[in-house]
């Protein structure tokens, strides 16, 4: 079962909230074979960019969409794995909404209901005003993204 120390809490506590009113998102990683993340890495959502390049292509903002750059992904993945850690997720947050797996985020991880990337957790981070205050993790379950595990630390004063 995935579980997240303080320190990977706070820091990922700490992007989303700061990110505030967008969205943003980063990647897990523990030691290699294990299911306790050990460190997260924020990455950059492209959202914006990708709306105001085309917006016909991309109508959604960061404020309720995000998209990672898949080259930078992947190094960042092969970097991971040549330093002895496996990837064990991806994060990102929702805005005012929940920490839910929403259609999109099906859409996204599972085109055509063929998960992308069907061992990795789903972590989903509800921010409001700058707060984080929930988060629940998903998983593909043969089906769809099922919640495995809720996040209580993430609501703490902060």
């Amino acid at each position: 079962m995935l579980t997240l120390p303080a320190a990977v809490v706070d820091a990922i506590a700490a992007h989303a909230s700061a990110g505030y009113p967008s969205e943003t998102c980063g990647l897990l990683f523990a030691v290699a074979g294990a299911e306790a993340c050990s460190r997260s890495l924020p990455m950059e959502n492209l959202a914006d960019r990708l709306h105001a390049s085309d917006p016909a292509e991309y109508p959604r903002t960061s404020r309720d969409y995000f998209a990672m750059n898949g080259a930078k992904v992947a190094k960042a993945v092969r970097e991971a794995e040549a330093a002895g850690e496996c990837w064990l997720g991806i994060w990102h947050s929702h805005i005012d909404c929940g920490s839910y797996f929403s259609s999109e985020d099906t859409r996204t991880f599972a085109p055509d209901g063929v998960p992308t990337w069907p061992g990795l957790y789903q972590v989903v981070v509800d921010v409001r005003g700058h707060r984080v205050v929930e988060a629940r993790a998903f998983r593909w379950d043969g089906r769809c993204f099922a919640p495995v595990a809720t996040f209580p630390e993430f609501a703490r004063n902060r």
